[in-house]
């Protein structure tokens, strides 16, 4: 079959796949429990697969039984065999991170992303938490795949990254349920050494030296008293380029180190040992709290987030290796925790 052959007989599955879907587009969405909606599908290319875009009822915070919408696109294949949930970071959207569904076999898993609060669509009087409300996401997330028509009795598996990594286990931590098995690349162990770390280069240099700014410290004590968060947040952009001007927040207190101890599913820890935002030390701390199977792989990234795009190749090998042996059980045969540590070449 040719390009232009392959072309055409894409389009025509896609306008199938709309007429088919005709019902949602017109508002008559399909309910999945009290957990969200299917509100389109579509095939996806040649495959066995379907593009739906679906919306999650997540509870607004731990104070409220009121619910938000979420909006997501899943990626589901007839002959998955289990569903991943990726948890995107900072100002990220669901778009962004599509891209990582190329880390997962299509044909054996189904993979949603989704917007998290205050990010992407339907961020209107919503604020980021960095992980604390965001929890609540994630379960509604899991459970809205673990009550899917076409989903349900699969195992669920998170990759969340940076504060989609913290949000996971503060949903694991609030509900097992959510997740049989966790890849969490650079979480932060609490929100309090975020701040410090963002202000660490709040200094002054005079004659070639440097200075710490006066109040620095008042800024660390006082960070989560709204009055002082206006502050805060200019001096995160400024100096840590985190840039809190377009997405809502609210920086509050957050313990991932604490949470964690009450996750007992299978973990994957990743994390570059040059990482500017969070210390290798946080992430070791996080990962000793893990009372289950656990792996930590410490990757010679360059900054934040870096393991994925400075060794590609590897990243997706040790994942995939991860969720096997997570499905076939051949984890309980193995060390129940472990380090493994990129050595840098001293040949280059």
């Amino acid at each position: 079959m040719t390009r232009v052959q392959k072309y055409y007989v894409y389009l025509f599955c896609s306008l199938i796949g709309t007429f088919l879907s005709e019902r949602a587009l017109y508002g008559e969405a399909v309910p999945v429990g009290d957990y969200g909606s299917i509100l389109q599908e579509t095939p996806y290319y040649f495959t066995n697969a379907f593009l739906e875009t679906v919306v999650i009822y997540a509870r607004e915070d731990a104070s409220s039984v009121k619910t938000i919408p979420r909006k997501g696109i899943l990626l589901r294949n007839k002959k998955a065999k289990a569903t991943i949930i990726i948890c995107h970071g900072f100002m990220c959207e669901k778009e962004d991170v599509a891209f990582l569904r190329h880390l997962f076999p299509k044909s054996q898993y189904n993979i949603l992303v989704f917007d998290f609060r205050a990010h992407g669509e339907h961020r209107e009087q919503q604020f980021c938490t960095f992980g604390r409300d965001e929890a609540y996401d994630v379960i509604a997330a899991a459970h809205f795949v673990r009550n899917h028509p076409q989903l349900k009795g699969k195992p669920v598996f998170i990759y969340g990254f940076s504060m989609g990594a913290v949000a996971a286990i503060e949903a694991q931590a609030k509900d097992t349920r959510v997740a049989d098995a966790m890849i969490l690349d650079c979480p932060f162990d609490s929100s309090e050494n975020v701040i410090k770390k963002g202000l660490e280069r709040l200094k002054v240099s005079i004659f070639g030296y440097e200075f710490e700014i006066p109040g620095k410290r008042w800024l660390e004590r006082y960070a989560f008293h709204p009055y002082v968060q206006a502050m805060v947040k200019v001096v995160l952009k400024t100096v840590a380029h985190l840039d809190t001007q377009n997405i809502q927040t609210n920086i509050c207190p957050l313990y991932p180190s604490e949470s964690i101890k009450k996750v007992t599913v299978p973990c994957f820890f990743i994390h570059c040992k040059n990482d500017e935002k969070v210390p290798l030390g946080s992430v070791k701390t996080i990962y000793q709290g893990a009372t289950g199977y656990k792996r930590l792989w410490i990757t010679k990234g360059r900054r934040h987030y870096d393991s994925f795009f400075s060794n590609p190749e590897k990243y997706k090998i040790e994942i995939r290796e991860f969720l096997e042996k997570v499905q076939d059980g051949s984890i309980v045969k193995e060390e129940q925790e472990k380090v493994i540590e990129d050595v840098d070449d001293k040949t280059l």
